[in-house]
């Protein structure tokens, strides 16, 4: 299991005379159990990266705790513990050293050659294509070699950060269907982050939506989700939000408001398992 309890990040910014600190994170728990297609959502500056990196052990948070299967993660013992979590980010590009013909990629990860002939053939992937360099494939070749050289790598859990967004709606439809047809013994926990609230609804068994570095809403894909910024989100209405008052962020558009939502910041609720919403709808 991954568990992060109460995690925050905070990051420095400004130029050499006036510095600044920004919270990325503000108070994120979330628990990925192994076996599970869990999704995080947000729009742009939610916060998506920061946690996907913090779940991904490239980062540590500034406060709060980072668990792996039971153990407290500190920079000691990350080496051991990332053995478990393999990651894919958005430009598979600048993963994939371009020096190296894709079949010496993949043999970095230990795996042995019968074992990538048929995680690549699973994934679709030419033989011909083991041979070539990363800038003579195409940009949904290459993340089908990224993808490969995470599951070779024999992780308990993938983080997908953004791993299809580059790539046009078919391939994204196909790589999202092979992820499916992977996993369907549930061999693997898929961590997938997304701005995108259908296609995560797609793969996923439950969602976490993000903003502001907060988490909004929790909720199982077999349910409806409550909090109106993902019913938003998920009709394709929401609109760039900005904050003009001290209470929800989502007051100015929300259809439900009172004037309390104007003045005060609901707290995370937890309505039941994997079942939680930030909202005074449901105080």
């Amino acid at each position: 299991m991954i568990r992060l309890q109460n995690v925050s990040k905070k990051y420095r910014k400004g130029g050499f005379f006036a510095k600044s600190d920004f919270w990325a994170l503000k108070g994120i728990s979330v628990e990925i159990n192994p076996g599970e297609h869990v999704g995080i959502i947000g729009e742009s500056g939610a916060g998506k990266t920061t946690l996907g990196r913090i779940l991904s052990l490239i980062e540590l948070p500034t406060d709060g705790l980072v668990e792996i299967e039971n153990t407290t993660a500190t920079k000691k013992n990350l080496r051991k513990l990332r053995k478990y979590i393999a990651a894919v980010f958005q430009d598979p590009g600048t993963s994939l050293d371009p020096l190296f013909r894709v079949v010496n990629t993949l043999k970095e990860t230990g795996a042995s050659m019968q074992r990538i002939m048929e995680v690549t053939a699973n994934l679709n992937i030419r033989p011909e294509l083991l041979q070539k360099y990363p800038s003579q494939l195409s940009g949904g070749e290459q993340q089908r070699i990224a993808i490969a050289r995470a599951i070779l790598s024999d992780p308990t859990y993938i983080i997908l950060d953004e791993a299809t967004s580059a790539l046009d709606v078919s391939t994204q439809a196909k790589i999202m269907n092979l992820l499916c047809d992977l996993n369907a013994s549930k061999r693997y926990a898929y961590v997938f982050i997304s701005h995108d609230l259908s296609l995560a609804n797609f793969i996923s068994d439950r969602i976490y939506v993000m903003h502001g570095g907060s988490i909004v809403e929790e909720y199982d894909v077999q349910e409806k989700p409550l909090h109106p910024y993902t019913i938003s989100l998920l009709k394709g209405t929401g609109k760039p939000i900005r904050k003009k008052h001290s209470g929800c962020f989502f007051y100015e558009q929300c259809p439900s408001r009172t004037e309390k939502c104007k003045k005060e910041t609901p707290q995370l609720i937890e309505l039941g398992k994997h079942k939680k919403v930030r909202c005074f709808l449901y105080d």
